[in-house]
């Protein structure tokens, strides 16, 4: 089974920003029922790991193998920072349902499309 994101761009942007890109999956054992994709943010470090999803695609019945075209649009907030404690990381993460393979593509949304260092 092979999941796969492919950005158009750099995975680096500024709040506001269009992402766009093409979501492939081949599953050898068995159709897939769904794929899901979605923007969303996470944190990192010490404590509780926070997830938010900011926005999803789900393709239902998809063929065993196949790829969809994807855009996101990044909000204002929150910007991608990394700390000595805790980071916050955006991403876009894809996943076969049932199987629950799942890939992930880490970006950056923050002013200057630079991670703000705490």
């Amino acid at each position: 089974m092979t999941l796969q994101i492919h950005l158009d761009d750099p995975n680096a942007y500024q709040p506001g920003d269009e992402i766009r890109g093409r979501v492939t999956w081949q599953s050898l054992q068995r159709q897939p029922k769904s794929v899901l994709i979605s923007l969303l943010w996470h944190t990192e470090g010490k404590g509780t790991e926070d997830v938010e999803i900011i926005e999803q695609i789900t393709v239902d019945g998809p063929s065993a193998s196949g790829s969809r075209e994807i855009s996101f649009i990044l909000p204002g907030f929150p910007w991608s920072f990394s700390g000595t404690l805790l980071s916050l990381v955006w991403a876009i993460e894809a996943s076969l349902e049932p199987a629950g393979e799942v890939t992930r593509v880490n970006i950056v949304s923050a002013p200057g499309a630079e991670e703000i260092q705490l």
